[in-house]
C-alpha cells in the first residue's frame, strides 16, 4: 500500500478546521503513538458503530472503542467475522443499514467495493459486488451506456480503494485513468444511489481536493469536514487543511518529515497513521502524566541536648512500647553514652507506672518500660555492661494525688541516671561544673608559671 500523508479539507475555512480538532488539546497533551500499537502495521482506520474504530493489523480486522477522555483507543479485540470477508483498506459503514463497504481485490486489474449487512444472529452477509453505472460490464453487455441524454465508455477495469460514507454518498479513491474525468494521479470520487441497489456513475470530487497528484482516505467528521490525503506539496506527503478553493499545509505534529495518512475525527479527538517512529501505527493527543509535585523539603530538626538526669515520657496507658516520637531521644542518648561517658559511671534506667492498677502489675510494668528503654539503646551500639533496668512500680510518682490525664501520663516515666562508684547520682551540670572548673585551674597554673623569675628574666 502507498504510504501518504493525510491532507485535511475544510469545507468552511481552514482556520476553524485546525481550532476544532485542535482547540481542546493544549498543555498537557502530546500527539503521539498509542500504547496498543506493536511491531506490526496498523493502518486502515475507519470509525465504527456509534464510538468504535476499525483498523488493520497483519491481515487482521481489529476493532476498538474511542476513549475521548483519555483521547485514546482501548478494549482492542480482533473481529474474526470481518476479517473473514477479505477487507482491504478502509471501511465505509452505513449505520441507517447496518451495512458495511469495502474494497476487495479481484485480480492485478481490478480492486472493486462490495457490501456486507449485519444478520440477526451478528455475523456479516457474504460479500455482494456493487454495481456501478459505467463501470465494469454494462446492463446490457455493450460498451457504451447512454444516460440522461449523454453517454461515456463502459470501464471494465477499475481499482477502487479506501471507501468512506458521507450521507448517501460512498467515497473512494482511484486512479485518474481508471475513471473519466480524473485530474491526474490517483483521484478522490463518489458515487450515489439510483434507488434500485446500484449506484450512478462515479464524479470527481473536484479542483479543490484532486489535483495532477494523488489524493487518497477521505474521511468526513460529523460537522461536514472532510479530510483527505494529498503529496502535492513537494512529492512527499503531508499534511492539508483546505477550504472549497485552497489547501495549506498544516504545521506540527500533523506533519512530520515522515507518512502521516488516514486521519479520522470522534468528537473533535483526531487519530491519525503515522510511520514517524519507523513503523505505521496509530497517534492521537494523548494526555501526559501530572507532573510529580515537588516534595515538601524535610524540616530541619532540633538537635537533641542530652543531659542526665533524662526523662522519657514514652507510654501509653498499659503499654510498655516506646512510640516512634521518641526513637529520636534515644538515639542521641546513645550517641552520648557510646562516645562522652566519663570514666567510672554508669546509667541506671528507672521505669515508672501511674497509680492506676495493682501494685505487682505496675511492678511488672514498669520494669518492662526500662528494660524495653535499654532494648533500643543496645541496638544502637551501647555497651550492655553500662545499663541497669529498674522497675519502680507506681512507688515513686512525680505527682501523688493527679488530677487529670496529663498528670497521670507524666507519672508513666522512664528516667535515666549517670551513677558513679559510690553509687552517687552525677548530673551534667555536675560534670559540666568540674570541666569548667578545671579549665580555670589549668589557666591559673599557666598564668602563675609564667610569673615565675625564671620567665621574668
Amino acid at each position: 500500500m502507498k504510504k501518504i500523508f493525510v491532507t485535511l479539507l475544510l469545507l468552511s475555512g481552514a482556520s476553524s478546521l485546525f481550532a476544532a480538532i485542535d482547540g481542546k488539546f493544549g498543555e498537557g497533551y502530546e500527539y503521539k503513538s498509542l500504547e496498543l500499537n506493536t511491531a506490526q502495521k496498523e493502518h486502515s482506520m475507519s470509525l465504527y458503530g456509534d464510538s468504535s474504530v476499525i483498523f488493520l493489523r497483519d491481515g487482521q480486522v481489529y476493532i476498538a472503542d474511542v476513549d475521548t477522555a483519555s483521547t485514546g483507543l482501548v478494549n482492542e479485540r480482533a473481529e474474526e467475522s470481518l476479517t473473514k470477508l477479505g477487507i482491504r483498506g478502509t471501511v465505509a459503514y452505513d449505520k441507517e443499514n447496518s451495512t458495511i463497504y469495502y474494497s476487495l481485490v479481484e485480480d492485478d486489474k481490478n480492486e472493486w467495493l462490495y457490501s456486507s449487512s449485519l444478520k440477526e444472529d451478528g455475523s456479516w452477509s457474504k460479500p455482494e459486488r456493487l454495481v456501478i453505472d459505467g463501470l465494469g460490464k454494462s446492463r446490457t453487455g455493450g460498451t457504451f451506456l447512454s444516460n440522461a441524454g449523454w453517454g461515456y465508455v463502459v470501464k471494465p477495469e477499475v481499482i477502487m480503494q479506501n471507501p468512506t460514507m458521507n450521507g448517501g454518498r460512498i467515497y473512494f479513491s482511484s486512479a485518474s485513468e481508471d475513471i473519466e474525468g480524473g485530474r491526474g494521479g490517483k483521484d478522490i470520487w463518489y458515487i450515489e444511489s439510483n434507488g434500485d441497489n446500484t449506484w450512478k456513475y462515479p464524479v470527481n470530487a473536484g479542483d479543490s481536493v484532486n489535483t495532477e497528484s494523488n489524493e487518497d482516505f477521505a474521511f468526513f467528521d460529523a460537522d461536514g469536514t472532510m479530510y483527505f490525503a494529498s503529496d502535492r506539496s513537494n512529492g512527499k506527503f503531508s499534511v492539508f487543511s483546505a477550504s472549497d478553493s485552497l489547501a495549506e499545509e498544516m504545521p506540527s505534529p500533523y506533519n512530520e518529515f515522515n507518512n502521516n495518512y488516514n486521519l479520522v475525527v470522534k468528537e473533535s479527538t483526531p487519530f491519525s497513521i503515522s510511520d514517524r517512529g519507523g513503523n505505521d501505527d496509530i497517534f492521537a493527543w494523548v494526555k501526559l502524566p501530572e507532573p510529580e509535585p515537588e516534595p515538601e523539603p524535610e524540616p530541619e530538626l532540633e538537635p537533641i541536648i542530652i543531659k542526665f538526669p533524662w526523662t522519657f515520657l514514652l507510654f501509653e496507658f498499659d503499654k510498655y512500647n516506646v512510640t516512634d516520637r521518641y526513637l529520636r531521644e534515644i538515639e542521641a542518648m546513645a550517641i552520648v553514652m557510646n562516645n562522652e561517658t566519663p570514666e567510672g559511671v554508669h546509667y541506671v534506667i528507672e521505669g515508672h507506672t501511674d497509680q492506676r492498677g495493682s501494685d505487682a502489675y505496675n511492678q511488672k510494668l514498669s520494669e518492662n518500660r526500662a528494660n524495653t528503654v535499654r532494648d533500643h539503646l543496645i541496638q544502637q551500639g551501647v555497651n550492655p555492661d553500662l545499663l541497669e533496668a529498674i522497675g519502680y512500680g507506681e512507688s515513686r510518682p512525680l505527682f501523688a494525688n493527679p488530677q487529670n490525664e496529663d498528670e497521670f501520663y507524666q507519672n508513666r516515666r522512664v528516667v535515666v541516671n549517670m551513677v558513679n562508684e559510690k553509687g552517687e547520682i552525677v548530673t551534667s551540670e555536675m560534670l559540666e561544673a568540674e570541666r569548667a572548673a578545671k579549665i580555670e585551674a589549668e589557666k591559673a597554673a599557666e598564668a602563675a608559671e609564667s610569673e615565675t623569675p625564671e620567665n621574668n628574666e
